[in-house]
């Protein structure tokens, strides 16, 4: 018994995890990130951010004047950080430092 109600308790994390992970993708893509960027953001950020924290970072993005990729770095945190609780923030900046990261082991090999 114990077993099976582990075993659905993962699987409803794992599909939590999926649907946020798609909706993040959707609201950066939208605010301009390319596609990869957003993909290896959203799969970050659905694991890392409450539910809560994710609307905020999707209403965050959206709030920003321009797209992202047509901004300067300044300008995009600015716009980020002027939406987002501090907590929130680091853990954005966190998940964008892993996300460049991936990018250079990427590109070194």
């Amino acid at each position: 018994m114990r077993a099976t109600v582990a075993l659905a308790a993962l699987l409803l994390l794992g599909a939590c995890t999926t649907v946020k992970e798609r909706e993040v993708y959707g609201a950066l893509q939208g605010g301009g990130f390319t596609e990869a960027d957003a993909r290896c953001l959203a799969a970050r950020a659905a694991r890392s951010l409450s539910i809560r924290q994710l609307r905020r970072l999707q209403a965050a993005v959206d709030a920003l004047e321009q797209p992202v990729r047509e901004m300067p770095v300044g300008e995009a945190i600015d716009g980020l950080r002027a939406n987002l609780d501090p907590q929130t923030m680091q853990i954005v900046a966190r998940v964008g430092v892993e996300c460049v990261r991936a990018r250079l082991q990427e590109n070194a090999q």
